[in-house]
């Protein structure tokens, strides 16, 4: 069962990352049609971050709001764990690319870090936690 703090988050979310995939398509279009350099580039490089920063926000405020200290708990130990798969995705990368490798990782590889390494931590602490409810 969800709290009111978790739904509210979970709703709130997805109108922001909605919005993402709307701004992203619409800056990847621009960007294909006009081929911008300098500051244009900079500039159309940047919105589609400003979901991400909401999405952040959400975060904070959900953990603020969030009275059961279990789930707040599990939020903070799964974000740590998906921040560590992404720092290790982008190391790992720059590593690649100092030893001499020409390739690159496909788009948004560090996100997918992200979402699989706060997958798994959440996945292995409701298995290492089950109640006798869950049983």
């Amino acid at each position: 069962m969800k709290s009111p703090a978790a739904r509210k988050y979970m709703r709130r979310n997805l109108i922001v990352m909605s919005g993402y995939l709307v701004l992203f398509s619409v800056v990847d279009f621009v960007a294909y049609r006009i081929h911008p350099t300098g500051i244009v580039l900079w500039v159309l490089a940047a919105l589609p971050v400003l979901p991400f920063l909401g999405a952040i926000s959400l975060t904070g405020q959900y953990l603020r709001n969030e009275k059961d200290e279990y789930k707040r708990d599990l939020v903070v130990r799964c974000l740590l764990w998906g921040t560590a798969g992404m720092v290790i995705a982008n190391l790992f990368s720059g590593f690649l690319h100092i030893f001499g490798w020409k390739g690159q990782f496909f788009p948004f590889s560090e996100l997918f870090a992200l979402y699989v390494f706060a997958l798994a931590a959440k996945l292995s602490y409701r298995v290492a936690n089950r109640v006798p409810a869950d049983e």
